[in-house]
């Protein structure tokens, strides 16, 4: 089977559904293709429903800006973070106006790295409440849906993508179009831990790289500091922390004390704040039980089942700052191919903002699909599918390839890393996707895109002599004033790009 429309959405999140849904409103054919159900997979899905508006007094884009900026760590692109903090307003207001998602406003500041109470909370606090809205205003509209298709190959002519290889039920099908917008989310699920759905794997960004798309900030992977390990693996959502909760070690100090926003500080500092302690327990006695009910239910029912226990926490790989290297209106290097979301890089520099994923998601959604209708030109010709050939992964190996690209990615390139860990790293995870290259069939191509994805992790990692924001060496603890600028990747070379903060701001 083959399709033609205008534009075509790879995912099933918030940055994909916003991107259609602009698109569509912009008069173009729409179609979403994604491996599950659109609106029911992916990062947002399970997420906290968090987003961030400017609604508080004396706060303003310009000092949303600020706290972006020196979140970053000086290295988030200065045009995606200011445009994000100008239209986020009206992005996020839009959930109610628009799509009738009842809003609620934080009154006191409960998000590290923000001036201002910035979080707004849709419908509930559950991200799939939003999603399942724009899924169904999607379908109103009559932006087409592909579901359980996955991914399989960009379709390219003369250097020009014009479309998409996808497999569904096992027969691969190509979809032709003068726009293809990627939204497949990070690489989160290549870790062995990871609060990430399993579906957010990766494979757009090594894909996108495959075909010579450029990547940046790929070395900057954020882990959350606010995961309990113990007696059951949940988020404890922030809120409760500016309402009395605590944090631990063994010696039942808090080690957080000295800190100015105590265990608000930004991840990047929390998480490794908690790396270096044996263990870490939360405290939450002088939080009321009305608190703890509305802002952190899954602890809330865990003591309703009858937990008395001690309550164990640990960071997890939580988000990629890095990703594909787009422009304000999501174009990325490669001509017809578009990005949105987490599978993007630059906005978030070293290290994102609590608040910041469905924000961008919304912002950066709604740019790229309304610029992906007004910029397509006729596809130039159509092109055959490649033949892929028939399987040849011997059975059980792309377990064996998916269990060791998660020990690699936890074990070298994680909270604790050196430069030679990261060498490492991107040694053995080249070595094995080199031997993939060897292999036949949709699975092999599948696995070698996750792997150049973490690979592209590993080499920026091992590339950057550094510490800062989310990239912690401990062979190199201090953050350096040369080293204020980006790792771009593009193949197997790397280009450090710098500027300086006066250029930014």
């Amino acid at each position: 089977m083959s399709m033609n429309v205008d534009v075509i959405v790879i995912g099933g999140g918030q940055a994909a559904l916003s991107a259609a849904i602009a698109a569509r409103e912009e008069g173009a054919r729409v179609a979403i293709i994604t491996k599950g159900k659109a609106g029911f997979g992916g990062s947002s899905v399970i997420s906290d429903g968090v987003q961030s508006a400017i609604f508080s007094t004396g706060d303003s884009p310009e000092t949303f800006f600020e706290d972006m900026i020196r979140g970053g760590r000086n290295l988030s692109n200065p045009n995606l973070a200011r445009i994000l903090a100008e239209e986020c307003t009206v992005r996020v207001n839009e959930l109610e106006s628009k799509f009738a998602i009842p809003l609620e406003r934080e009154r006191k500041i409960s998000t590290p790295g923000h001036s201002f109470p910035r979080r707004v909370y849709a419908a509930n606090g559950l991200g799939k409440n939003t999603t399942k809205v724009l899924r169904q205003y999607a379908l109103e509209i009559g932006v087409e849906l592909f579901e359980q298709s996955a991914l399989i190959d960009l379709i390219k002519v003369d250097q020009v993508v014009v479309g998409v290889v996808v497999e569904k039920a096992a027969e691969l099908h190509a979809f032709y179009a003068p726009s293809t917008i990627l939204a497949t989310g990070g690489f989160g699920g290549l870790y062995a831990s990871t609060d990430n759905p399993k579906d957010v794997s990766g494979e757009g960004i090594g894909m996108a790289w495959r075909h010579g798309a450029e990547l940046v900030g790929m070395e900057f992977v954020q882990f959350y500091p606010y995961r309990l390990q113990h007696p059951a693996n949940v988020d404890v959502m922030t809120r409760i922390f500016g309402k009395g909760a605590v944090l631990l070690n063994n010696a039942s100090d808090r080690f957080m004390a000295d800190f100015p926003r105590k265990e608000l500080e930004t991840r990047d500092i929390l998480s490794y704040e908690m790396f270096k302690q044996n263990d870490v327990y939360l405290d939450f006695s002088n939080v009321s039980d009305e608190d703890l009910a509305k802002d952190s239910p899954y602890v809330y029912r865990l003591i309703k089942k009858g937990h008395q226990g001690e309550w164990k926490m640990y960071p997890v790989q939580h988000y990629c700052m890095g990703g594909i290297k787009v422009d304000e209106w999501g174009r990325t290097s490669l001509q017809g191919l578009y990005a949105c979301g987490e599978t993007t890089g630059g906005l978030h520099g070293a290290n994102r903002l609590g608040g910041g994923s469905l924000t961008e998601a919304l912002v950066f959604g709604h740019r790229t699909g309304k610029m992906a209708a007004q910029e397509g030109s006729p596809v130039p010709k159509m092109a055959a599918i490649s033949n892929l050939g028939e399987n040849t992964l011997h059975e059980g190996r792309e377990l064996e390839v998916t269990q060791r690209i998660k020990e690699i990615m936890w074990n070298l390139v994680g909270i604790e890393r050196t430069t030679s860990s990261l060498q490492q790293a991107e040694k053995e995870l080249d070595l094995l996707a080199a031997e993939l290259n060897e292999e036949k069939g949709v699975t092999a191509l599948q696995l070698q895109d996750k792997v150049r994805a973490a690979w592209a992790a590993a080499f920026a990692g091992a590339m950057r002599k550094e510490s800062r924001g989310a990239h912690i060496l401990q062979d190199v603890r201090e953050e350096q004033k040369q080293w204020e600028g980006n790792l771009v990747i593009k193949g197997k070379t790397v280009e450090f790009r710098q500027e300086t903060v006066s250029e930014r701001t």
